[in-house]
């Protein structure tokens, strides 16, 4: 045998052994306009068409990739591969349960939300997307949008996986309510959006963690509707929290001056004012000064002459002029008299 003849048969058995679907590692060697060839220490070079390079995938001279070989032609010799192949086959082998990964919505089904991962397709179903079930999709608002999602089911062998984007958001909300409660305290001023408006109380979103207005809160008025709306801005001041429980008691009234302070600024003892009488008992008369302050004007002080019933003297809803005889700061109370003469209220 010649020596040619035996060099050719070394090299030969030097070559790898290659068949249709299995993955090898090759070297990039040259690029044309449609496709690259690929060094795979076989008989023959492989050929890479730019179809089947990953999309994220930049390839240049000499580099080292992996290939899946898709077809092999007996007659030409030609041995076509596979980058973005290769890659799946690698990708599924990687996936788990539990696993966190960035995916990019590219379709729309009537059950949820098809993804692209490293050039295999998952699947987002409805009650994952989001952490409020979505019954119709806007895919405008998702389509070619990169979002991070937790794999909550793999299977290989079917190709499939799914995800949920719903648990990452849970768990964000979660973390966005530990921070709160660890840096808030009593007597905090916060600004937060009216959430929800109950029968007895205003809930109010504080970036991400929700407390309760009681309807004793909002207002110093003793009876009064609500006047705020879903989506208003309003200032809270923190009075009380429970961090085991999460539970968050809010005041829109101790941001406002108190009605007593506002009042005890504006009057002093002798004034006249003009009330109107709130309830009528044996004893005396509850008079309205203004939607807050009432003031009291005993039986002896209703009029010059005695008076037995005060029924008999005044009746509810009446419009008064009164006398202020005493201010009782300590206790928030006030004293009245209806003996106002002419020189009084000329004064």
């Amino acid at each position: 045998m010649s020596n040619e003849m035996e060099q050719l048969l070394k090299e030969e058995d030097s070559f790898k052994t290659i068949k249709v679907g299995q993955n090898v590692e090759g070297k990039v060697i040259l690029e044309k306009y449609d496709e690259y060839y690929i060094d795979l220490n076989y008989k023959t070079d492989g050929v890479l068409p730019k179809s089947e390079v990953c999309e994220d995938e930049e390839i240049k001279i000499g580099d080292i990739i992996n290939v899946k070989v898709i077809k092999m032609d007996r007659n030409s010799g030609d041995v076509i591969v596979s980058n973005k192949r290769a890659q799946e086959v690698k990708t599924w082998s990687e996936l788990e349960i539990g696993q966190i990964i960035d995916v990019k919505v590219t379709e729309e089904s009537k059950s949820g939300l098809i993804v692209s991962y490293k050039g295999i397709r998952g699947f987002i179903p409805l009650s994952h997307i989001n952490t409020k079930y979505i019954k119709n999709i806007d895919f405008k608002e998702y389509k070619d949008k990169i979002m991070s999602c937790e794999i909550i089911d793999v299977d290989s062998s079917k190709k499939r996986f799914v995800l949920s984007r719903k648990n990452l958001l849970i768990k964000e909300e979660e973390k966005k309510k530990l921070d709160f409660m660890e840096s808030v305290k009593s007597g905090d001023l916060l600004e937060g959006t009216v959430k929800d408006i109950k029968d007895y109380g205003v809930f109010v979103d504080l970036n991400g963690f929700v407390g309760l207005v009681h309807n004793s809160e909002l207002s110093w008025a003793r009876k009064h509707e609500c006047e705020y709306k879903i989506g208003d801005l309003v200032k809270v001041k923190v009075i009380s929290l429970d961090k085991e429980t999460q539970r968050l008691a809010l005041s829109i009234k101790a941001l406002q001056k108190r009605p007593w302070d506002e009042f005890v600024e504006s009057y002093n003892v002798g004034d006249i004012v003009n009330g109107k009488v709130k309830v009528v008992k044996d004893y005396g008369v509850f008079v309205k000064l203004n939607d807050i302050i009432d003031g009291f004007v005993h039986i002896s002080n209703l009029s010059y002459e005695f008076v037995k019933n005060p029924k008999d003297v005044v009746k509810v809803d009446q419009d008064v002029k009164v006398k202020i005889t005493n201010i009782d700061n300590e206790n928030e109370k006030i004293e009245l008299t209806m003996n106002v003469n002419e020189e009084d209220v000329d004064i």
